[in-house]
């Protein structure tokens, strides 16, 4: 956050960097003590493999954002669904993740996810939105990212 900071600040004097240095150490430190920094409150392993999925999920949006123009536009094809998600992620960051790509995509909410039976309730604005989130290929994209990366994991 710090280099984002300062990348969209332009402020650049010793001062600022050095106390911008100062608070990241400082709030890390905070974050470690407080058992923040863990493999569920932090998946790194997810973000290293991100940029992967990157794309995918941008065109989702675009193609999903067409569609909800449609149904704007002729109301009347609206036809609300509630369907309930299964998904094959093993932690909990990986099942969150995917309810959040879900929730993404234009005409799709992730209303509630239940850890224990691995299922994400999703209210999707037209049948087709529910097809799409429940044919499984979103689930194989976060199935990806969560992926471990240790040889032999």
């Amino acid at each position: 956050m710090f280099g984002l900071w300062l990348a969209l600040s332009g402020h650049y004097t010793v001062l600022l960097l050095v106390l911008g240095a100062v608070s990241a150490f400082g709030v890390s430190l905070l974050g470690a003590r407080m058992g923040a920094l863990d493999e569920e409150g932090l998946p790194m392993g997810i973000f290293i493999r991100l940029p992967r999925v990157t794309p995918w999920i941008i065109w989702e949006i675009l193609k999903s954002n067409f569609g909800v123009i449609r149904v704007i536009l002729s109301p009347s094809t609206a036809t609300p669904h509630l369907i309930t998600v299964s998904a094959s992620q093993k932690t909990a960051a990986g099942l969150v993740t995917h309810a959040n790509f879900i929730t993404l995509t234009p005409g799709t909410v992730s209303v509630q996810v239940d850890e224990a039976r691995n299922e994400i309730i999703v209210h999707g604005l037209t049948k087709e939105f529910c097809d799409a989130a429940n044919d499984g290929t979103m689930d194989a994209k976060v199935s990806l990212l969560e992926k471990p990366t240790e040889p032999g994991a």
